[in-house]
């Protein structure tokens, strides 16, 4: 059974659209706000920043628990290798007056004697001493601290709100930078795209022109050369449709990796940049400028807080501070390992200790000196980045009012091409005009149509950046 020609190209065009229809409902339908919300919620660098932020609570409530009472539980155990030598100079007063032996009994008196004789011997002999103490030393027990009166640590408090706050910031900045980057990403990949559809269509006129011109060159109606060139116009095209294809490649792998999906998950883009075409000149751009919202200018203000609050802390270094002590041991003293025989006695002791710092090699001094200076460093700093991001703005609204200016002209001379490519066209028909004529109106045309999307392109990248300086998490300025 024999099929033919046209059947066999109808089958193959049959199944290219199932296959289509089949990629199109495994793909995964994707607008730009769909884009950015997939980013936010499954990019790790934004999941980092929201973790930096429960990391700075948490250091938040560790500087809070070093105002509470500590409490700690004690175990020590030391052998002594030589035991301490005690001298005493003196008896226990027996007859000196220190005591008197009309109160004791004769058996308290020898007893007393006894003693004395032990721990203070005559003169000539007590320069032996006496050793003291046992081989082995238990001590156990509860210490508890608390501070009274430590204004560093009432500042550290202080400091660890502000480091909040900054990982707060810093954690906006990531999402804004995220969806600067999804934008232009999702941009860029509409952009490959159209220009792969508009080399496509080229290719696809091209094509059928050449056909032309060869059934015309058949018919001896033009000359070889317009067959070759028409030829080499066509083959010309296809670098800029592989290259398109190249471009949409990658545009599509750094939008996944934006949005945090893997590589092989199909996409297909809703839209083109002619949608955002429509309502651009609708835009309404504020005229606010004062970076009150900017991020950077935010994370600067707070780094300067920060700075401050060190700076104070490093005077209060000077300030005495006052602590609370309590102790409550067992101690048992042995020469043997027999701990069933083991006798322990209780003490206990409470305290306050206060401390007056007076000289530390001028360590504070210098320290205080060092933040002073940063201070200073943050506040030039901050200086140099206002005006740079005051510029990017100027820069930007310059920017996107050029870009309108280059659509607003490349629809006049697109429209001007397509109708001079149609005039070309039916004078090369009636012999009037040359191939040549032919491929420079087409290669117009493609241009035309090439800046046309460029121009939107460049005007939706600048109005993204603008949003990023002035701080925008969200779409602001509404262009679909």
């Amino acid at each position: 059974m024999k099929i033919s020609k046209i059947t066999l190209i109808g089958l193959m065009s049959l199944a290219g659209i199932f296959t289509t229809q089949a990629q199109t409902q495994d793909s995964l339908q994707l607008d730009l706000r769909t884009a950015i919300d997939i980013a936010v919620n499954e990019n790790p660098k934004v999941k980092v920043a929201d973790m930096e932020i429960t990391k700075k609570q948490y250091a938040k409530k560790s500087a809070y628990g070093a105002l509470l009472p500590q409490m700690d539980l004690i175990g020590q155990y030391q052998r002594a290798i030589k035991r301490q030598t005690v001298y005493f100079d003196g008896g226990l007063g027996i007859g000196t007056g220190d005591i008197d032996p009309s109160k004791y009994t004769p058996e308290e008196l020898f007893v007393m004697q006894t003693v004395g004789k032990m721990f203070a011997p005559d003169p000539e002999s007590s320069g032996e001493g006496i050793q003291m103490g046992r081989l082995n030393v238990y001590t156990a027990g509860l210490n508890v601290s608390m501070p009274l009166v430590v204004p560093s640590l009432w500042k550290n408090i202080q400091m660890s709100e502000v480091d909040i706050e900054l990982a707060m910031e810093k954690a906006r900045a990531s999402r804004i930078d995220l969806i600067n980057q999804v934008k232009k990403s999702f941009y860029s990949l509409m952009l490959a795209q159209d220009s792969y559809a508009v080399f496509k269509e080229t290719y696809a006129t091209d094509s059928l022109n050449l056909e032309s011109i060869r059934n015309r060159f058949n018919q001896g109606v033009v000359a070889e050369y317009d067959v070759i060139t028409a030829d080499v116009r066509l083959k010309s095209l296809i670098p800029n449709i592989l290259q398109s294809q190249n471009m949409m490649k990658i545009a599509e792998l750094q939008l996944k990796m934006l949005m945090g999906i893997d590589s092989d998950v199909p996409l297909k883009i809703v839209g083109s940049l002619d949608n955002y075409r429509l309502s651009m000149f609708d835009t309404i751009i504020p005229a606010d400028t004062s970076l009150i919202n900017n991020s950077d200018m935010k994370q600067f203000d707070l780094q300067q807080q920060m700075a401050q609050k060190g700076y104070e802390i490093q005077k209060l270094q000077f300030a005495p501070s006052l602590v609370s002590t309590f102790n409550y041991m067992y101690m048992s003293q042995n020469n043997d390992f027999k701990f069933s025989t083991y006798r322990w006695d209780p003490y206990s002791t409470l305290g306050i200790s206060l401390s007056i710092p007076l000289f530390h090699g001028g360590q504070r001094y210098h320290n205080l000196k060092q933040t002073k200076i940063q201070l200073y460093q943050l506040d030039e700093q901050r200086k140099d980045v206002e005006r740079g991001l005051k510029l990017s703005i100027k820069n930007n609204y310059d920017l996107m009012a050029k870009s309108m200016e280059q659509v607003a002209a490349t629809e006049s001379s697109m429209e001007q091409a397509r109708k001079g490519y149609l005039i070309t066209q039916k004078r090369y028909e009636t012999g009037m005009g040359t191939i040549v004529d032919v491929n420079m109106a087409a290669l117009a045309v493609t241009n035309a149509e090439l800046q046309y999307r460029n121009a939107i392109y460049d005007y939706l990248a600048a109005k993204t950046d603008l949003e990023k300086i002035l701080g925008y998490d969200i779409e602001p300025l509404k262009d679909n």
